[in-house]
């Protein structure tokens, strides 16, 4: 069970609790404290995968029982966990983590680069005039 009075940013040496960091206001779970969150109990209320610049996916998470969003990093270390191909980020959350609910997709790559017709139309509001 976690304690309420440890730091969020404390790594909890085995004692089972989860280690959720918190700083700069980016939160991050590690995917090893996720599984362990997960087995004894936790659930996931909502899961979003966003593409990149570069193409990669990293997904986040909301936890039923926490506050907020948090980025989902790979084991033992601080660098978040990517995913080359949606499907299998996809295949992840079903099968991995066991969730059925809805997955958001977002992306950060727009056709044509930033400068391009897809980046352009992103930059108006719904009055079509430009921000």
């Amino acid at each position: 069970m976690t304690n309420p009075d440890r730091a969020a940013d404390t790594p909890q040496q085995d004692d089972g609790d989860t280690w959720i960091v918190a700083a700069n206001s980016e939160m991050k779970i590690r995917l090893r404290s996720l599984t362990l969150y997960l087995q004894r109990g936790g659930a996931l209320n909502d899961i979003r995968l966003i593409e990149g610049a570069d193409g990669t996916w990293t997904m986040w998470v909301r936890l039923k029982d926490k506050p907020g969003e948090f980025r989902l990093n790979r084991f033992q270390s601080e660098h978040p966990k990517t995913y080359k191909d949606v499907a299998l980020a996809i295949a992840c959350c079903r099968r991995d983590f066991g969730y059925q609910g809805a997955i958001t997709l977002l992306t950060e790559r727009f056709p044509g680069g930033p400068d391009g017709p897809a980046a352009k139309a992103a930059d108006y509001n719904f009055n079509g005039a430009h921000q």
